[in-house]
This record gives structure tokens, sequence and C-alpha cells, in this order.
């Protein structure tokens, strides 16, 4: 008798997790900031609410060249310098990304944001709650010195690690930026070019800005735009003075760090 309950358990724990796992996924909002959250939903429906009442933004970080959208992978760009180029990958690192409030408080919305061309939810921070009405922003391109030690990122996803580290034989750490593409040389020759910015032999080549901004109650939308150009426009930076890769060069990397002031700039609506 025990036999054959036993039997019928094991039948009816089999036909159970069967069920279960031919059910269909549940649907509802899977974004624990709205007041509608489902812990258990497994698909969004875009069933979502929120709070009028709290205060959100939004921040997109977006790309150009000359105020226009990147075509990436072709050859068709030119800097003060007059070099043809293209643009091919653009990874950077925004660090201490910090929003400031108008009660004179702040917080730190992220230590660090690993931002690539080719993953368009790296760009994207969305329905960030605020304890009060925003004035300013700021954050850094690269990391501080203090923040930036070889295997400090080990773990982190999106193989930061791997994709970003800066070789100990340089000063160790990691990357601040790749950018890479191709360009045309005096002799008319299309080469490569890595713009790979970082602390080389320990230096801190990061650079740190500050923009105020205007926010309006409600879900307010902020961009973070960065001009590739202006890395180069001034002082005149030559792909054919610096050669295709920068890693080693201090006088390629100080000429980067001098380009950075008006690299960045922050709107809002």
């Amino acid at each position: 008798m025990n036999q054959s309950l036993l039997v019928f358990f094991c039948l009816f724990i089999s036909f159970s997790c069967e069920r279960e796992d031919n059910s269909e996924p549940i649907q509802g909002c899977m974004d624990e900031t709205a007041i509608n959250y489902d812990s258990d939903a497994e698909i969004d429906d875009g069933s979502c609410q929120f709070d009028d009442d709290l205060l959100r933004i939004n921040i997109d970080f977006r790309q150009f060249i000359d105020n226009q959208d990147i075509q990436y992978n072709n050859l068709i760009y030119s800097n003060a310098a007059e070099n043809l180029y293209s643009i091919e990958k653009l990874y950077y690192v925004i660090s201490d990304l910090t929003l400031h409030y108008v009660n004179a408080e702040s917080s730190i919305i992220s230590n660090y944001l690993f931002l690539k061309n080719d993953d368009p939810n790296s760009l994207k921070l969305n329905n960030i709650i605020i304890p009060d009405t925003c004035s300013s922003i700021s954050f850094t391109l690269g990391f501080s010195q203090i923040n930036n030690a070889t295997d400090m990122y080990l773990n982190d996803p999106n193989n930061f690690h791997n994709l970003m580290l800066w070789p100990d034989a340089l000063g160790g750490g990691y990357h601040y930026m790749k950018l890479e593409g191709t360009f045309i040389d005096i002799n008319e020759v299309e080469k490569f070019y890595n713009t790979h910015t970082g602390p080389l032999d320990g230096n801190d080549n990061s650079y740190s800005y500050s923009f105020n901004i205007n926010y309006s109650q409600g879900q307010s939308q902020l961009y973070i735009d960065m001009d590739i150009n202006k890395f180069f426009n001034n002082p005149v930076y030559d792909h054919n003075d610096y050669g295709q890769g920068i890693m080693g060069s201090s006088e390629a990397q100080t000429a980067i760090k001098n380009n950075l002031g008006d690299v960045f700039s922050v709107t809002s609506n």
C-alpha cells in the first residue's frame, strides 16, 4: 500500500512540473519603480503605471559628429587636420554620474557606466527617481585614479574587464575610451587607427564635467551628447602625427585630454 502511494505521489509531482513548464509566461509590469510592479512577471506587457507625484528623470547618451548622427563604418568624416576618417567602434566610460538638486544635496546615480555604440541598452538610464528638482549634473570621462586599478572590475557585467583592461606595462587599470576606425594618410593609404585613452604610466588623463540643467515637474529627459570631432579639433590632432595606436604615447594622450573640454554637452526637455 505504501509503495502504491509513493508511485502515485511521484506521478502527481511529475504531472505538476510538466504543467508548470508548459504554462504561458506571466505578463505584467516589470519596472520596480512602478506602482503596479509585478515581481512574478516574466514579460513586460507595457502596463506600468507611475506615481505622478514622484520626480523622475531619464538620461540618454548620444554620439554625433558635428551635430549629425554617426554613420558607422563609412569613410566620410573630416577633422580640423583634414584627416578623412571613419568610426567603427566607440566604447567609453562615464564615472561618478551625479545629480545635484536645488536643496544643495546630491546623489550618485552610477559609480561608472560602460557605454558601447553596438549596445543601445547601454546608452539609456530610465525612470530614475530623484528626491528634488535637479539643478545640475556632473560626471567624469574615464576613471579617477582612486577608482582605477587592475582587476578592480574583474567580475563586472558586459565583459567590461576583458574589453577595457589597460595593460600593466603601461600603468594598469582600465581604458577610458576605445575609439576606432580608419583614416586616409598623407600617402593616400587607408589605415586603421586606435584612439585608446587611459591612465598611461599612472597619469590621470580623465576629465570631469559639470552642467547646469533645467528640470520641470514630472518625468524629464536629459541628453548627454558627445561630439567626436571635438576630440581632434582644438588643438588640432592629426592622425598622421600620432600614428595608428596611441596607448603608449604620452604626447598623444595629452593632446586628446587637452581637447576634452567641449566634447560633451547636456540638454533637457
